[in-house]
């Protein structure tokens, strides 16, 4: 494997796909024009190419294609429901979410505290699992909204987000998730799982990098505020002129990691058994931290680990730290905290994204390297 460097952090972001970079390339090239110009045929034609994505992307998410709303990522469609939904509400003011949610949750949320909202943060155990009964405890007359991430981008953890949707719904309390991770994993529908809103992000599955969705069930009493203003675009949510080729490739990378899903799912719960496998064989104790994880996500726990600078070692593999070394902190990752491990663990743990695209070979390579510098310095 000399020479080339692996990439296993696929949680963070993914190789964009061969077939999906084809179908963009006509609009970054000849095709071109606003998607938004309703006067002449450049337009049109590029509007009729961008409804023909949202309906791919909500033909597989089980949506009509009315309910999905383009903008820049997940991100962005995390900020848009929590801050535009709570703009628009005039007697209630608490959210309820999870203290292992994604940073653009988290901090929409502290944004919110620190102007009169409430908010709860739900904890979770040492797999990181939240109690559903904690959640019905918590709820309150002033609660207007629930968001709680479907799969976890640092430990996998798949969270009961059909139960919470059922509490949600009878309550008559909205409810959001983040599904940056869930697409191309495991199965999501929209009206199974019992959605008010999902957010999305192309580049988590193999899309191109700048573009994401936001579902928006529709319904009478949903009133979102728009972060920003301009032309109106979106319905009037989200202003700026559409990336026709980013869409596209969006699409096409949604329908494609679907049709794909079961293939592809199969393969990678192989790798990580042959992975683990490796380690067990080579006697390395550790922890496989989560439980009820997507087969995607490995993060684990070394614990015989006494050499700091094992990271450093790993310089032709790329995979995610369980610290925060590349802000200088060396703190450890927060989620990673939250399920009970210390800063001595958190630094001996790392992410290991598997994604369609990593060989056995690579999986073999990886797994034994770990093996050899935990073998030299223990």
């Amino acid at each position: 494997m000399k020479n080339k460097n692996i990439y296993l952090d696929n949680h963070a972001s993914t190789q964009i796909d061969e077939r999906v970079y084809k179908e963009m390339i006509p609009f970054l090239t000849n095709i071109f024009g606003n998607p938004h110009s309703d006067s002449h045929s450049h337009g049109w034609i590029l509007n009729k190419f961008i409804d023909l994505s949202r309906l791919k992307i909500a033909k597989a998410i089980n949506a009509n294609k009315e309910e999905i709303f383009f903008t820049s990522g997940a991100t962005e469609s995390n900020n848009l429901v929590i801050k535009g939904l709570a703009f628009s509400q005039k007697k209630k003011n608490h959210i309820i979410t999870c203290v292992i949610e994604h940073k653009c949750i988290l901090e929409s949320c502290n944004f919110l505290e620190s102007i009169g909202y409430k908010i709860t943060y739900l904890k979770v155990n040492k797999f990181g699992e939240l109690n559903v009964n904690d959640l019905k405890k918590k709820i309150n007359s002033k609660t207007f909204l629930v968001s709680i991430m479907h799969v976890n981008n640092e430990i996998g953890t798949i969270h009961p987000i059909k139960k919470i949707g059922e509490i949600c719904k009878k309550r008559r309390i909205f409810f959001h998730t983040d599904a940056s991770q869930s697409l191309g994993k495991v199965s999501f529908d929209v009206n199974y799982l019992n959605l008010d809103f999902a957010s999305f992000s192309s580049h988590k599955i193999h899309g191109p990098q700048g573009v994401g969705c936001l579902f928006i069930k529709k319904r009478k009493d949903v009133k979102l505020t728009p972060l920003f203003s301009g032309g109106g675009q979106e319905n009037g949510l989200r202003s700026g002129t559409l990336p026709t080729a980013l869409c596209v490739g969006f699409g096409q990378a949604v329908e494609l990691i679907e049709n794909e899903r079961i293939k592809t799912t199969k393969k990678i719960k192989n790798l990580k058994n042959i992975f683990l496998k490796i380690l067990e064989k080579k006697k390395i104790n550790y922890i496989l931290n989560g439980r009820n994880t997507v087969d995607h996500n490995i993060n684990i726990t070394l614990l015989d680990n006494k050499n700091e600078f094992l990271f450093s070692k790993l310089d032709d593999i790329s995979l995610s730290a369980g610290s925060a070394c590349g802000s200088g902190s060396g703190e450890p990752s927060y989620v990673l905290k939250e399920i009970g491990l210390n800063k001595n663990k958190a630094n001996s743990t790392l992410r290991i994204g598997i994604g369609k695209k990593n060989t056995e070979k690579e999986i073999r390579y990886c797994a034994l390297k770990i093996s050899k510098i935990l073998s030299n310095f223990n």
